[in-house]
């Protein structure tokens, strides 16, 4: 890994552990926002570039029509309401541990470029004019 990749990691993970005042601010009136035992350490970000396909994973939809679905089968973890793929049964073990997000948007913002989109996830930052003048459009 080179220093600028883990920078932009390393960032990351910093700035989503300041994301829980934040996220309370928005828990509507006569919710109680989730509570910690104690606040998180760390962050672990899987970005799966030419991985696994999120579907055969993290995201299993047994329901979904078989051309849909993926050919494996969801196991129970201890998180609840989570589901993972059979192949991972020692991480199911620590589901308790961890948080698994299944909704990100681009709120209208898409790149059309997978690279550029790489880019605007890591960095929060959306790709000026020269991302595809220095060779960086990757469709």
């Amino acid at each position: 890994m080179d220093r600028r990749a883990f920078l932009t990691a390393s960032t990351l993970g910093l700035a989503s552990l300041r994301c829980g005042p934040a996220l309370q601010a928005t828990t509507g009136p006569g919710v109680a926002a989730p509570t910690l035992a104690k606040p998180a350490k760390s962050t672990v970000l899987f970005f799966l570039c030419g991985g696994a396909s999120h579907i055969d994973m993290w995201d299993m939809k047994p329901e979904a029509p078989m051309e849909f679905r993926g050919e494996f089968k969801p196991i129970r973890t201890t998180g609840a309401d989570i589901r993972l793929c059979e192949h991972l049964p020692l991480l199911a073990k620590q589901a308790h541990n961890f948080a698994l997000v299944h909704g990100v948007t681009d709120s209208g913002l898409a790149t059309g470029d997978h690279h550029a989109g790489y880019y605007y996830n890591l960095t929060g930052h959306a790709p000026d004019i020269t991302f595809k003048q220095q060779g960086n459009d990757r469709r």
